[in-house]
């Protein structure tokens, strides 16, 4: 009897702190605004223990390879030790990433990183992101966002700067793609002829002066584990991160603005707003005034411990 008492009291304290941990994943303030638990169709713990190190490909497939800073293939992305993978070969100069199956728009996206091999006080050619994208890079776009009069929206939730000057960061922001009448095709706002028309990018996180406890955020710490999350709201998109336990906004919020609204470094179009394809992984991307020393270029690692996505309930779309 003693026996089965224990065991029942072991049970319910493991299920009670599975909830707490679950909990823990968004803030108690947003625990009506996203589901409480991650999609399984879209999230990933990364701990499959499948056979030679390979992925879930019913949730993500390689990103295409190129013939420069992009490879494809388990010699580039690997799901191993509970954790996916991104290696930056320097003898190859080529990384590789994931990309999701499906695309997706509104909710919490969370996901805990680290990397190696990338130091905030030295020049860096790697460039590991985890960004959404209009298409998968298997001829799959999303609908809407090519052709005539298309719109749509780039998130770069987390992205690591390359090339510029003696030191590495990463930032956050949300370049938008907009269909101009009078040139007749779409515009990159933060391109030329973007800037002719005083349009600009949002931005969350600039990696340059925004803080976070008196410190710049995005400029030290790559090689720690970190837990960093964005909200994708009907309404706005706001960057948050986990400090030890507990989930604190972190840079600027940008919200969606009426079509007549041009786009400024907090604000984005509605119509640009679109459902995204999402990828996770590293390349190497080296550019600046100045060429990159082979002294400056590294092994390195993307490492994510595991990525969650929360959908918005369906009262919060009303």
């Amino acid at each position: 009897m003693m026996k089965k008492k224990l065991k029942y009291i072991i049970g319910a304290t493991l299920l009670f702190t599975a909830f707490i941990l679950k909990a823990q994943d968004i803030p108690k303030e947003l625990m009506g605004v996203y589901t409480s638990k991650p999609s399984n169709k879209f999230s990933d713990e990364f701990n499959g223990h499948r056979n030679n190190n390979i992925f879930d490909v019913k949730k993500w497939h390689y990103r295409a390879s190129t013939k420069d800073g992009l490879g494809q293939g388990p010699e580039y992305v690997q799901e191993k030790d509970g954790k996916l993978i991104c290696f930056g070969l320097k003898d190859q100069r080529k990384s590789g990433a994931l990309v999701s199956n499906d695309y997706f728009q509104f909710g919490w996206y969370a996901f805990k990183w680290k990397t190696t091999g990338i130091y905030h006080n030295k020049r860096n050619a790697w460039h590991p992101s985890v960004w959404g994208s209009l298409d998968d890079t298997h001829g799959n776009n999303v609908p809407g966002t090519t052709g005539k009069e298309s719109n749509w929206m780039e998130i770069d939730i987390m992205e690591f700067s390359t090339g510029g000057g003696e030191h590495t960061d990463w930032s956050s922001d949300a370049p938008a793609y907009l269909w101009v009448d009078s040139l007749k095709q779409k515009v990159k706002v933060n391109i030329e002829p973007g800037p002719s028309f005083s349009w600009k990018k949002a931005i969350m996180i600039d990696g340059k002066t925004d803080k976070y406890k008196e410190e710049v955020i995005g400029v030290k710490g790559h090689g720690d584990w970190q837990t960093l999350a964005m909200e994708y709201h009907p309404d706005y998109m706001q960057m948050w991160k986990l400090d030890k336990d507990t989930w604190v906004r972190i840079g600027n919020k940008v919200t969606f603005t009426d079509n007549t609204i041009p786009p400024t470094l907090r604000t984005v179009p509605r119509k640009a707003v679109k459902p995204l394809y999402w990828y996770v992984g590293s390349l190497f991307f080296s550019y600046g005034k100045t060429p990159i020393r082979e002294d400056q270029i590294t092994n390195s690692t993307f490492e994510v411990d595991w990525f969650h996505y929360h959908p918005i309930k369906k009262k919060s779309l009303k």
